[in-house]
């Protein structure tokens, strides 16, 4: 602690105002000019000097890191562009390829003000960066500097400035074209007589458009050039061929920016927008057979008996109900994932499951649940009555939050066809994405919808009677299995003293419950005080309800997913066979209890030396988001297979051992 200290204040010693001197680096905020006029425009520069050996980021990095951000704080009248990045270095870190910056690297920005300033100007850069050699640290720290009122008058910096500024692409003004073939980008284009290049270099501006460790080939002509680029091996269908293009000369470096549109091969346009839309509808179909759905199955069974002999009238208002409280959630929930996903958020299909709060209230609303369908507690209309199945009053607000309840507990599954819709729908935010939801909902809720209007095809269920209440006691434990299920989801988030916590809160959720069916005092002073009670024990158990994450325990001997190990594999020809999962993902539970986990499968895997690597996603992990993204897919289960040589298999999202035997009998 003593030595902590020690060197907080020794960091805290070596900050002045323009300058930050963090490990293995520091940074400094320049100026052109330490005056200026209102109206005038500075040119600064965050300064990165870093240790021998070692480098930071480009905007794009490449197949590792992240390129630095610059926050400002500026005084009122003052306004920053974006950051302008010098052209990168390429910077190989065996089996990777990284674009960055070696030694030191001044990141550009320009500072305009209006006529309204009040001097002096304070101008504050809050940063953040990586400085790696053999490890990366993540560095932060903020720089300030003032600037007075007076003529523009350049200061030591201002050459270096500048040197940095012409390192900045400027638009190649050449004509070029870009085509596509057999997995590879010809860029071409002509040159002019005195432009004797002798090497040319394509960064690109997003990832996935081309291979980083793959050798691009320059070959000149004599009054054009062409530059042959290794499309990287996932396919993303981007629309745009963008980056920077790098051209050397016997003179020097220069960059250039350079923007094209691709043609895909792939269908585009209302078809396939249509095509998904279907694939939605029959996957939200086909989600009501799927585990997760069953306990809200049992529920709507029991309903039906119910209604059996109610007016047909009041049977379709209920499923009516229910169908608008079921895509009324998918539509929210596309809303949440859209806006998470812009703000940056790794997020995708299932996440609620994520965050050991809301599957700690999960498990509590089944408990809940389960204890109701065992006892006779009815709770007033003014709670909607949410599982009280013996005497409802507001059946109607009980049918819509049935609705909202099967979406959040089905959506930890994933059925065919769904993988692809939802996936498109959340990586191209548009109106398309809030449609393929709706149809998503639309099909998942017309079962019982159509029950609703026609009661007569469930005419094989017997009569109401008292058979009914043996058959909701039933019910009771289906909902505990559930909540045993979401028990077992926390213990992948949380440590052992933390799930003790959540189930003696489960247990006092079901004392305060078995309290409030025991109060039938008469007198309203006792009554009002068990309630009061039964009040406090609730508060009381979500007080200890978890928010974070504990750290993790040591799990069982087998590679953990990184992308580093992927590509050492890949790199080696290794045969790799790639599992997305998670704890809160039935659907994956049930694959690999059926199939992956067989004698046969786990034989095979070891005869080929098949390199098995799980990507387990129980807890957040923005690695393995932006890897299902490379995918098309926002969700889990995602198998892959990759072969020797060329591009992976996708395998099915629900296999069985004799599809999984064959996959794994082809692979060579």
């Amino acid at each position: 602690m003593l030595f902590f200290c020690l060197v907080l204040s020794i960091n805290q010693s070596l900050h002045s105002d323009s300058k930050y001197f963090a490990s293995d680096s520091s940074i400094e905020l320049l100026s052109n000019s330490n005056s200026i006029q209102p109206g005038d425009e500075l040119l600064v520069g965050v300064k990165f000097r870093l240790e021998k050996d070692w480098h930071t980021y480009w905007k794009n990095p490449g197949d590792a890191g992240e390129g630095a951000t610059i926050k400002w704080n500026l005084s009122k009248g003052l306004s920053a562009s974006n950051i302008l990045w010098p052209g990168p270095e390429r910077i190989p870190v065996d089996p990777l390829m990284t674009f960055g910056y070696n030694d030191e690297v001044v990141l550009l920005t320009k500072i305009a003000s209006d006529g309204k300033v009040n001097f002096p100007l304070k101008i504050e850069a809050k940063v953040s960066w990586f400085t790696c050699k053999d490890i990366c640290i993540p560095q932060e720290g903020t720089v300030d500097i003032e600037i007075n009122e007076g003529n523009l008058l350049a200061t030591s910096h201002d050459l270096e400035l500048k040197k940095y500024l012409s390192r900045v692409p400027t638009v190649f003004s050449r004509d070029f074209r870009v085509e596509e073939l057999d997995n590879k980008f010809f860029f071409q284009s002509d040159v002019l007589g005195d432009e004797q290049y002798t090497d040319v270099y394509f960064f690109p501006s997003e990832y996935g458009l081309t291979s980083y460790t793959k050798d691009q080939i320059f070959e000149k002509n004599q009054n054009s050039f062409t530059l042959e680029i290794e499309a990287s091996e996932y396919s993303l269908d981007l629309e745009i061929f963008e980056g920077i293009i790098e051209t050397s000369t016997a003179d020097g470096k220069k960059f250039f920016s350079i923007s094209y549109p691709l043609e895909s091969d792939e269908p585009k346009g209302d078809s396939s927008v249509f095509l998904l839309i279907l694939f939605a509808f029959i996957g939200g179909l086909i989600l009501n057979i799927m585990p997760c759905v069953f306990p809200i199955l049992s529920i709507k069974i029991l309903r039906f008996v119910e209604h059996s002999e109610n007016s047909s009238t009041n049977t379709l208002k209920y499923g009516l109900f229910y169908t608008f409280g079921a895509v009324l959630s998918f539509l929210l929930i596309a809303l949440l994932l859209v806006i998470l996903k812009s703000s940056g958020e790794s997020i995708g299909w299932g996440f609620q499951l994520q965050y050991p709060l809301v599957i700690s209230i999960l498990f509590y609303l089944f408990v809940a649940l389960g204890f109701m369908f065992m006892s006779s507690l009815v709770f007033g209309s003014s709670l909607g009555n949410l599982g009280s199945f013996a005497q409802v009053k507001n059946e109607s607000l009980e049918s819509f939050l049935t609705g909202v309840l099967a979406v959040v507990v089905a959506s930890p599954c994933t059925a065919p066809f769904m993988g692809s819709a939802i996936g498109f729908a959340l990586l191209q935010p548009s109106l398309n994405s809030f449609v393929i939801f709706l149809s998503l909902g639309i099909g998942f809720a017309l079962p019982y919808l159509i029950l609703s209007i026609k009661p007569s095809l469930l005419s094989f269920l017997p009569k109401p009677g008292a058979w009914m209440e043996t058959f909701k006691q039933f019910m009771a434990f289906p909902m505990w299995a559930s909540a045993l299920w979401l028990l077992w989801v926390l213990s992948g988030q949380v440590d052992q003293d933390t799930v003790l916590m959540v189930l003696i809160g489960g247990l006092v959720i079901s004392l305060s419950l078995w309290l409030l069916e025991k109060n039938t005092s008469e007198k309203v002073l006792i009554r009002w005080s068990i309630r009061v009670l039964a009040i406090i024990l609730v508060i009381g158990s979500i007080s200890i309800l978890p928010t974070q994450y504990s750290s993790k325990e040591n799990q069982a001997e087998m590679p953990i997913y990184s992308e580093a190990l992927l590509n050492e594999y890949l790199s080696k020809n290794k045969l790799v066979f790639l599992n997305f999962t998670a704890d809160w993902c039935i659907t994956c539970k049930v694959n690999e209890r059926v199939a992956l986990n067989s004698e046969e499968v786990l034989s095979i895997l070891e005869q080929k030396n098949i390199k098995y690597l799980e990507a387990d996603w129980t807890r957040k992990d923005a690695d393995i988001a932006r890897k299902l993204e490379e995918y098309g897919r926002t969700g889990v289960p995602l198998y892959l297979l990759f072969p020797s040589d060329g591009d992976p298999i996708v395998l099915p999202e629900i296999l069985t051992k004799d599809i999984l035997l064959d996959y794994l009998n082809e692979l060579t």
